[in-house]
């Protein structure tokens, strides 16, 4: 229904652009019309709801309130009908108002469609009950002031919708740039938080023990709300068995679709949480699940309104689907570079970050052995945060830390470092540090800056320090890396590729950055243990890519004198891990060195069943030099036939090798491999069936692969039998 029933006394006054209708002029007959008003409001109101509940929309929301928010909203709608109606509304109060309520509308989900229809219903409303004839002009001023009144309601959806559109902005180039989850929540968070939509948000997930932990909240009501529900014995979980799993974020986590809590007021599925939501505000709220498409949640983000709703109107669910969509993907990018981190709860989160502005920051230091001289030369320092009585490594608390988080960890942590060097030197102990520098420090040029006032700071020569940064991080897009990395190869600092062989870099990014070392990843040594040979060929191969290319090598995560004495056989430079030295506070340090320096393998001597492997590797080396080489490889073959020939004559005893040429230039070749043989070998002919397929069938045939498995065989037999 039109507004033409407040039409029925037309005024030249009244058709201008408005600027009457606040006029003195019309104060007698609108004192007039709300004293009818004040005596009809109750069935007028009735008649409007009793209107509005026709409307699709409207009556989704009506249907969740509760009788006495009915009768509240019903109230509300009475004194506005009086204000719009007052002598005393002024142009700039009604503006006011009928944004504050157009605000309300949107919020709550009212459809901008079902608001144009609701003037209608009202106007039809007011006309049952007010004699037009006698209060037409009033009325008609009535009647343009509710459609002064929509004009100014649907700038309130406009805002809320250009609002939504630039989160949405926001959002995307956030999704895009941002580094790590930390910094991803934390902002995303910050950006929702600012909306006026939002009453407030928090990101989380479950914990290990399936308890909902709120890593990232927008303000301090929020923050007190989840706080007590983390802090109760309802807090919310992930198991549906339970009536704490079955709130917004529970059924999210479980079914990977938005879910909402329309009204908390009258939601029973809200039951443990109702009372401290509604103290603290919030009136609905939903939650989503971010991820890709088709696949599992990797976090929830929830949205708390101050009104009915849950954000499902149309206009809503249209900023909530994109925002999903983007989020998803963006956690699904950082955790392909920087692995799935476990949920940290947010006021633990800000905890640590105060804690890491604080004496609790101690850098441990652990050695590393030079593999040519057998000396300590140099350390690396790790961070630790002590936390009361625990001790925190890094992998409990860096996932917790955003990007400002790690420039305070960097900052505070090399000044720790360089200070302490000078107190080493001062001691008569001069050792080179080794420090990590995040890959966002490209680009960012306050870690320069700040690496180059500490090394003035502290009187260091640059090139006393290692920056070392992980192979695993993902390298800042946009960023001309090279000449980021330059710019620190300019202070004379090293530079160093941490955990090679962990991530998936690029050949390009270890030739052509200007790295002084590489550092083997620990991850590779820890499976010697299930497939000793092929550990140790991966390890001589990057050794051997890294020193092709002139850098130096540390293996990284050496825990036994075997794996030491192997990697001594297969040529890396530096070797660094429990087998030397665990990570230690300073003082200590001190007294290690000089007590407890480790000794120094002898590489012509295997001893240890993985130095005995790391040999025949090397062996294995030479052999396919040799078969790669015509001559060479016609004197081997000429070698292998006058061999089966003498053991021909004695097949029970066979003779050595290099028995059939007592000069032979392979006579050297044929004793190194005797020195990884164990005395009294259960398998005596295996080393001549390795070199005969080699001869006969070549390095790659299955013949040759067979062999070696049978001479691996009877190494490793030995380290069972003692």
């Amino acid at each position: 229904m039109s507004n033409d029933a407040f039409e029925a006394t037309p005024d030249n006054d009244l058709m201008d652009d408005g600027s009457h209708l606040y006029s003195e002029a019309w104060a007698a007959a609108l004192a007039s019309l709300t004293t009818v008003l004040q005596h009809h409001a109750v069935e007028i109101v009735s008649r409007f709801y009793d209107g509005l509940i026709r409307l699709p929309r409207s009556t989704t929301t009506l249907a969740t309130l509760s009788e006495q928010e009915l009768q509240h909203l019903r109230a509300q709608q009475i004194q506005n009908l009086y204000a719009l109606a007052s002598p005393d509304l002024t142009s700039v109060g009604h503006r006011s108002m009928a944004w504050r309520v157009g605000r309300i509308h949107a919020i709550v989900g009212l459809e901008w469609e079902d608001l144009v229809r609701s003037r209608g219903i009202l106007s039809a409303a007011i006309h049952g009950k007010v004699d037009t004839m006698l209060h037409g002009r009033a009325l008609a001023v009535l009647g343009r002031r509710l459609t002064q009144d929509l004009a100014w309601q649907t700038e309130a959806y406009q805002r809320l919708h250009v609002s939504r559109q630039d989160v949405l902005m926001r959002v995307t180039a956030l999704a895009w740039e941002v580094e790590n989850y930390t910094d991803l929540i934390g902002r995303v968070v910050q950006i929702l938080g600012e909306h006026d939509e939002v009453a407030g948000c928090s990101v989380g997930r479950p914990d290990g023990q399936g308890v909902f932990r709120f890593e990232s909240v927008s303000g301090k009501t929020i923050e007190r709300y989840l706080a007590e529900l983390e802090g109760s014995a309802d807090r919310p979980i992930a198991d549906g068995d339970r009536p704490q799993g079955q709130g917004p974020a529970g059924r999210a986590w479980r079914s990977g679709n938005v879910e909402r809590s329309v009204n908390v007021a009258t939601d029973p599925l809200m039951a443990p949480w109702k009372n401290v939501a509604l103290r603290e505000g919030f009136r609905s709220s939903v939650a989503i699940p971010l991820r890709q498409p088709g696949h599992p949640p990797k976090a929830i983000l929830s949205l708390y309104s101050a009104f009915p709703g849950g954000y499902s109107a149309a206009d809503q669910i249209a900023f909530i689907t994109p925002l999903q969509t983007l989020l998803g993907l963006a956690i699904a990018r950082i955790e392909s570079q920087e692995g799935r981190t476990h949920a940290v709860p947010y006021a633990t989160r800000q905890h640590w970050a105060a804690l890491l502005r604080s004496d609790a920051l101690e850098m441990h230091y652990q050695p590393l052995l030079d593999l040519k001289t057998g000396q300590i030369t140099k350390v690396e320092a790790l961070a630790r945060l002590h936390d009361g009585a625990r001790v925190l490594t890094p992998g409990e608390f860096f996932p917790a830390l955003s990007s400002d988080d790690f420039l305070v960890l960097y900052v505070r942590g090399l000044a720790q470092v360089l200070s302490q060097r000078n107190r080493w030197l001062q001691g008569g102990v001069e050792l080179k540090v080794s420090v990590n520098l995040p890959s966002s420090a490209l680009g960012d040029n306050r870690y320069f800056e700040a690496t180059r006032e500490a090394l003035t700071d502290h009187a260091c020569r640059p090139d006393t320090l290692t920056l070392e940064i992980l192979e695993t991080d993902a390298l800042p897009a946009g960023t001309d890396v090279r000449n980021e990395l330059a710019k620190f190869k300019l202070l004379g600092v090293n530079l160093a590729e941490d955990d090679l062989g962990s991530g998936h870099s690029s050949l390009i990014r270890l030739r052509e950055l200007p790295f002084d070392w590489i550092k083997i990843d620990r991850s590779i040594v820890s499976g010697v243990s299930e497939d000793a040979s092929n550990v140790l060929r991966f390890v001589y191969q990057l050794t051997r890519l890294g020193r092709s290319l002139g850098k130096s090598v540390v293996v990284e995560g050496i825990e036994d004198a075997g794996m030491l004495e192997a990697i001594v056989i297969l040529g890396a430079d530096v070797a660094q891990g429990y087998a030397i030295a665990r990570p230690m506070p300073a003082l200590q340090l001190m007294a290690w060195v000089s007590n407890s320096q480790p000794r120094l393998p002898y590489p012509f001597e295997a001893r240890s069943t993985l130095g005995k492997l790391a040999t025949l590797l090397i062996w294995e080396e030479r052999l396919h030099l040799i078969c790669e080489d015509p001559r060479a490889f016609g004197w081997l073959s000429d070698i292998m036939t006058m061999s089966v020939k003498v053991g021909a004559v004695a097949p029970t005893a066979p003779a050595p090798l290099d028995s059939a040429c007592q000069v032979c230039p392979f006579s050297r070749f044929f004793s190194e491999t005797d020195s990884i043989l164990p005395e009294g070998l259960s398998d005596p002919a295996a080393q001549r069936a390795l070199i005969a397929a080699a001869v006969s069938d070549g390095q790659d045939s299955v013949a040759y692969r067979s062999a070696r498995a049978r001479l691996v065989t009877a190494i490793m037999s030995e380290a069972v039998q003692h």
